[in-house]
């Protein structure tokens, strides 16, 4: 694979369809997943470097997810900006709202309700609908290439 093909892969600019969108994030997640037991493997054998190394490679293959996945939203008409929205509950995510269930019923609720109304915006705007026909501000409509 050519030093341009990968790079491609790190490029936020123009549009993904649905279909090469999801391809691409299967196997960034499957080589994150083999790369996730190769960091194991390494550092249960006391081969702490050789660990850090593949947790590395593991957040280059994140910000290409998110690069793909701004690249998706661009193909639904939309920016990078909405983006923000799952990663900002993904950080939320950490926060123990269980411990809080007794003492604030309805705020605990609200806000599980909120985050699976937007996760599920999220999967049915890059994976359940179509992109945008003809081209946008982004770029051409990567169907008629």
């Amino acid at each position: 694979m050519s030093a341009a093909r990968i790079t491609a892969w790190f490029d936020p600019r123009g549009r993904l369809s649905r279909r090469a969108y999801g391809r691409r994030v299967i196997c960034l997640l499957l080589l994150s997943a083999v790369l996730f037991c190769v960091a194991v493997a390494l550092g249960a054998q006391g081969w702490r470097a050789g660990a850090f190394a593949a947790m590395g490679c593991i957040v280059a293959l994140w910000l290409a997810s998110l690069a793909q996945t701004i690249r998706r939203l661009h193909d639904r008409g939309r920016t990078g900006w909405w983006l923000s929205l799952p990663l900002a509950l993904t950080a939320l995510g950490v926060l123990p709202v269980e411990t809080q269930a007794d003492a604030h019923p309805v705020a605990v609720v609200t806000y599980t309700l909120a985050t699976l109304v937007a996760s599920l915006w999220f999967l049915s705007e890059t994976f359940g609908r179509r992109g945008l026909p003809g081209p946008n501000r982004h770029g051409s409509d990567p169907c008629d290439r």
